[in-house]
């Protein structure tokens, strides 16, 4: 078995649609480079999505998993900060719609698989990656899936006092 991935662009997905509790989607923001660009090149931009320090703000993608789906499903996060001090603690969750599925407008995602809480990068600006194993109930090749990534910025060990800044996100998993 090897490990295959599935990147989850930026902004790319959905956000939610704020009619319910905890459907508060994050911000989309252009971030443009302060560095000097060279002659004949473009400044570096890219688009982040903002997760709020004080309310639990999320991000969703759907797509087909792979029909060489094994086993497994963990959510690796690429992310930054405005801040250089405190705990940012990270959730995610999977819906599969599976062949008894049958009223997927009905759907709900399972209690949320969390992150440890993890440590913001020293330099606003910098990176790290952070990992979600997630709960796979009922995955399997040729389903359809809804993702959510979310900040739990109400968790008590979520001590960073400003915006968490998700670059990149993807989903890996063990194919045949």
């Amino acid at each position: 078995m090897a490990t295959v991935t599935i990147p989850l662009p930026i902004p790319g997905g959905l956000a939610p649609d704020s009619s319910g509790s905890g459907n508060v989607p994050a911000t989309p923001t252009m971030v443009v480079s302060s560095g000097t660009q060279t002659t004949n090149t473009p400044k570096v931009s890219y688009v982040t999505l903002l997760f709020d320090q004080s309310t639990d703000e999320h991000w969703m993608w759907q797509f087909h998993m792979p029909g060489d789906y094994v086993s497994g499903g963990t959510i690796h996060l690429v992310w930054g900060a405005a801040v250089t001090t405190g705990d940012v603690v990270w959730k995610a969750g999977i819906e599969i719609a599976t062949a008894s599925s049958t009223d997927l407008d009905a759907a709900i995602f399972n209690a949320a698989d969390a992150a440890a809480a993890s440590t913001v990068p020293g330099t606003v600006g910098q990176v790290k990656e952070t990992t979600i194993a997630l709960t796979m109930t009922g995955a399997g090749a040729d389903l359809a899936c809804v993702v959510f990534v979310g900040r739990d910025a109400d968790a008590g060990g979520d001590t960073a006092a400003g915006d968490a800044a998700l670059f990149a996100a993807a989903l890996s998993y063990a194919n045949a």
